[in-house]
């Protein structure tokens, strides 16, 4: 039966059925002829019947022969797919890679090495989901998404984090904004101006918290955001002062928004994260390389800094209540 025969002795029937000769079957096999000949002669046993006639020194196929025709290119056809298919996956030129980050990561960051990742490999689809820090845990822990960048921390025992950069606290306001001529400003200096803030139970709330707390002051939310990009085009509008990663600062810059650095300085850690108990693909190494050389640029830049980070750069703990 046909399911018992090898590929090769298929690849070996279909060519001599379309050529009407070994030799030209062997050349275009690119084996030899006795092989070949072999191949066909031992395929030709194991079905119990023949496949071709000798006329006039060419080999016609019999009737048999050419019904199993059309399924021996099915099958050589698919064969061959698999290979390529196998060969694209080798090289990195196709497939799906799957990726999660907050805003403030997928639009500065992610964005760049992503760019990067697909100059290199335009037939492989990329998908980037903008997620809470959270639910970048819960989609990369699912198996999901191939894998996710977030702010510290990042505990859960399904995955694995690694230190990937780190940005300052900066604030932001018009650019016609008192404040907008100062180099640094502090907790103290946003006391007369509504905050535009995040809730404390998210990474960068929970810095300024931490900061003004240390500074002997009660932090007054006018404004409470979930994404650093609502509280950029809140500042921009002058609806008051916002205090936001610095990773949002190294995208596209807001025409006519101001950004100065916040004082004592608080970094804020960016985390790669994969599932613990899965290899990384070709794909998930490939696009890490390129995101670890965007990070790299961006530290010979001065805008990042680069692991291992001083225990103050870790970010607090979110409060479990």
């Amino acid at each position: 039966m046909v399911m018992h025969l090898k590929l090769r002795q298929l690849e070996v029937l279909r060519a001599v059925i379309e050529t009407g000769s070994v030799t030209d079957a062997a050349e275009r096999l690119h084996v030899s002829q006795p092989a070949t000949s072999k191949l066909l002669s031992l395929a030709e046993a194991q079905l119990g019947f023949p496949l071709f006639l000798r006329e006039r020194g060419r080999l016609v196929a019999t009737s048999e022969a050419r019904v199993l025709l059309p399924e021996i290119i099915r099958a050589t056809a698919a064969a061959e797919s698999v290979q390529r298919l196998a060969e694209d996956l080798r090289e990195q030129r196709t497939g799906l890679l799957k990726l999660a980050a907050p805003p403030a990561l997928g639009n500065t960051l992610l964005a760049e090495a992503i760019t990067r990742f697909r100059a290199a490999r335009p037939e492989v689809q990329v998908t980037l989901q903008h997620l809470l820090n959270h639910e970048v845990v819960d989609v990369v822990a699912d198996h999901a998404f191939d894998l996710g960048v977030l702010l510290a921390p990042a505990d859960d025992l399904a995955t694995e984090a690694v230190d990937l950069c780190a940005a300052e606290l900066v604030c932001v306001m018009p650019a016609d904004h008192p404040l907008a001529r100062r180099d640094v400003v502090g907790a103290a200096d946003l006391r007369p101006w509504p905050l535009i803030s995040f809730s404390r139970h998210q990474p960068i709330g929970l810095l300024v918290e931490d900061a003004y707390r240390r500074a002997g002051l009660r932090r007054r939310i006018a404004i409470e955001v979930m994404q650093t990009w609502t509280a950029c085009a809140l500042a921009h509008a002058g609806a008051g002062v916002a205090v936001v990663d610095g990773f949002s600062m190294i995208g596209p810059s807001w025409p006519g928004l101001a950004s100065c650095r916040f004082t004592p300085p608080v970094p804020i850690v960016a985390r790669l994260l994969r599932p613990r108990l899965r290899p990384l693909s070709r794909l998930a190494q490939g696009f890490v390389d390129e995101l670890e050389a965007v990070v790299a640029n961006r530290a010979r830049q001065g805008r990042l800094r680069l692991p291992p980070f001083s225990v103050g750069a870790q970010v607090p703990r979110p409060s479990q209540t």
